[in-house]
């Protein structure tokens, strides 16, 4: 009975932090820290990429965007980029220009869709991709995009690009590393253009290209200049590109009726 009585006095002497509902309060706390300094620094990253770019006159262009965020800009001119990676011919005859965030559920959900277009329409249609990134929900979806930059250096973008989409549940730098791995990319090669944030003002000009479009979300495609939000079943979709095919094909005709 004295031992009893001793080993209640030695637990009623632990500090808050000793005891086993103190531990679990602290492992929590720290996991909350950690979180927190990761969604800081995405915030910090991309006020500093915002400030690059007011260097080249940012402040003049959004005050522009402001003004008439749609209207006042050509869809096709601002949205079909030529150096953002694309799939099918240069001079296809429908571009498709989708503007995604690799950490957005619905580009994920979309991802497959664009993956059968590609191979149901690969020699009519060009598909170019552009960043549209929402680093304040998306803590990894910055990194990804400069990440998938990084591979297109190496000529693997659209490779890198669905396995991203793959594994969009486990995004970390470490994560983005290993599929450059699995891709046989030149790792030093990748690594340092990942480190360095190579490409980040590169990502920044298509979210403000984005943001002079109109758009609002992600996914977000324009077809030949038409904006369509929002994850399009593959039926529709097909239905959209036929037509814009066919539509191309009379103007044709037309052109050629008047030679």
């Amino acid at each position: 009975m004295p031992q009893n009585k001793n080993k209640n006095k030695n637990k009623s002497k632990l500090k808050w932090h000793q005891r086993w509902w103190g531990v679990i309060i602290l492992v929590v706390f720290v996991v909350l820290l950690i979180y927190l300094a990761v969604f800081i620094y995405q915030v910090i990253l991309l006020i500093e990429i915002k400030t690059q770019s007011n260097i080249q006159g940012f402040n003049t262009l959004s005050q522009n965007i402001n003004d008439n965020p749609i209207l006042s800009v050509n869809n096709r001119q601002v949205a079909e980029t030529k150096d953002d990676p694309y799939w099918g011919p240069v001079d296809a005859e429908v571009v498709i220009v989708e503007f995604a965030d690799f950490q957005c559920p619905f580009c994920k959900q979309a991802n497959p869709i664009i993956q059968q277009i590609r191979q149901e329409y690969k020699d009519q249609v060009k598909i170019i991709y552009r960043d549209f990134v929402d680093a304040a929900s998306h803590p990894q979806a910055l990194n990804a995009a400069m990440a998938a930059e990084c591979a297109d250096e190496q000529g693997e973008f659209w490779s890198y690009h669905d396995m991203i989409f793959s594994n969009q549940a486990n995004l970390s730098i470490e994560k983005f590393k290993s599929i450059a791995v699995t891709l046989g990319l030149d790792t030093e090669q990748f690594n340092k253009c990942l480190d360095d944030k190579k490409y980040s003002f590169e990502v920044f000009n298509d979210l403000e290209d984005g943001a002079k479009l109109g758009i609002t979300g992600t996914p977000a495609f324009f077809i030949n200049g038409s904006k369509i939000e929002g994850v399009i079943p593959h039926d529709t979709f097909k239905e959209i590109i036929d037509r814009a095919l066919f539509l191309q094909e009379q103007e044709k005709q037309k052109q050629e009726n008047n030679k």
